[in-house]
This record gives structure tokens, sequence and C-alpha cells, in this order.
């Protein structure tokens, strides 16, 4: 498949992933101590944490950048400024393996930091894309 389009592709389903993320980011900061919200944060999160680096990768890719681990394709991405802060992205790589299971404490550490500093950075990345 043509890297440009791959790339293209996956953005299409990052902007989907995207929309439900942040509706889900907005209920939590209206509602901050409702479990059911936690939780479709955190599970918005993972969804589009995984879409933002896979789109990162396909990006580089298609740009002559050979990598594939999610911690190298954040660092790649950081290198060649698709991201402006490389250690928030590794943190929400971090949170995201954290969550695979899950804690009462752990998801409500990470919806903190979901809310505080995730949901801008991967916004961020989002409208950096819309220019690309």
């Amino acid at each position: 498949m043509d890297q440009d389009i791959r790339w293209k592709q996956r953005f299409e389903n990052l902007t989907k992933a995207l929309d439900r993320f942040n509706e889900a980011l907005d209920a939590v900061k209206k509602e901050p101590d409702n479990h059911l919200y936690q939780m479709a944060l955190a599970c918005g999160f993972q969804f589009t944490f995984e879409l933002c680096w896979k789109t990162m990768k396909d990006y580089l890719v298609q740009n002559g950048v050979d990598t594939s681990l999610p911690r190298d394709v954040i660092k790649q991405a950081f290198h060649h400024e698709l991201i402006q802060n490389g250690q928030i992205w590794i943190d929400m790589l971090e949170d995201r393996n954290r969550m695979n299971v899950y804690q009462e404490q752990t998801a409500q550490v990470a919806t903190k930091r979901i809310c505080e500093h995730y949901g801008s950075a991967i916004n961020g990345l989002y409208t950096d894309f819309l220019k690309k």
C-alpha cells in the first residue's frame, strides 16, 4: 500500500477516535468523580494514543524514517519535530501500558494526567497533522 495513503487513512481513523476521546475528556472535566466517565476517558485515551503513534509511524515511514516500536517512533517524531514534547509522549506510552491492567488508583492518576497534559498534546498533534 502506498505509504502516503496509509498515513492519511490512519489519520481519518484518528479523527473519529479523537472526537470520542474529546467527548470523554469534556465529561470528566465536568464530573471528575464519575467513575464511568473516567473509564470511558481511559479507554478513549488508549485507542487514541494507539492511533497517534501509528499515524506518526506511518508518516515517518512515508518520509524515509524506518521505525516500528512505539518508543522509537516517539523519539523519531520528536527528532523530526512532529511533536513538541517528547517526554509527555513517553509518559503517555508508559501510562497506556500501565492501564492494560485496571487498578483504580492507576486509573485516577492517569485520568488526572490525561486531563492536565495528554489531552492537549494529542489535540496539538492532530492540529499539526491537519496542516500536512
